[in-house]
């Protein structure tokens, strides 16, 4: 028998892979580290993310969270619109 947390990280795939948790340029934070940024890239496991400062880095998709629902418009300026999901 699969444990809960198994099971939790199963349907955050899930989700993800119908686009229903994170899509690009939605502003997240690292659980693990506590670095803020927009996210570049999203995949089924993972995402690429580019920090406040600038930095790329990757996480799982198990340790990030979304911020506001704030969404940048474009990755080369910092036009930020408003999502009402």
């Amino acid at each position: 028998m699969k444990d809960f947390k198994k099971l939790r990280e199963e349907a955050l795939r899930q989700q993800q892979r119908q686009e229903e948790i994170f899509k690009e340029g939605d502003a997240v934070m690292s659980s693990r580290t506590g670095e803020k940024g927009h996210l570049h890239r999203v995949g089924g496991n993972y995402a690429i993310v580019i920090s406040e400062e600038g930095n790329m880095f990757r996480e799982w998709i198990r340790n990030i969270r979304s911020i506001n629902n704030t969404r940048r418009t474009s990755l080369l300026n910092d036009e930020v619109s408003e999502d009402s999901r």
